[in-house]
């Protein structure tokens, strides 16, 4: 979606004020696999969809080596 195309990337507490400030309606669908969940502590969102009066944003955790 491009007009949200900014915000993939960014830290969940990033999109989320911005999602809250502009007063849009949200959901969150965390993806989470089954290895090394210790490690994985930054979410971060990789693919935002437009619904029909909200958005849902997909969201995974990464290690902080990537950060």
């Amino acid at each position: 979606m491009n007009k949200y195309y900014e915000l993939l990337g960014l830290h969940l507490d990033d999109v989320k004020k911005y999602f809250n400030d502009k007063n849009i309606k949200y959901t969150i669908t965390i993806l989470q696999g089954n290895k090394d969940k210790d490690k994985l502590i930054y979410p971060r969102v990789i693919k935002i969809t437009q619904k029909e009066d909200d958005v849902e944003l997909f969201v995974t955790y990464f290690s902080g080596s990537l950060i």
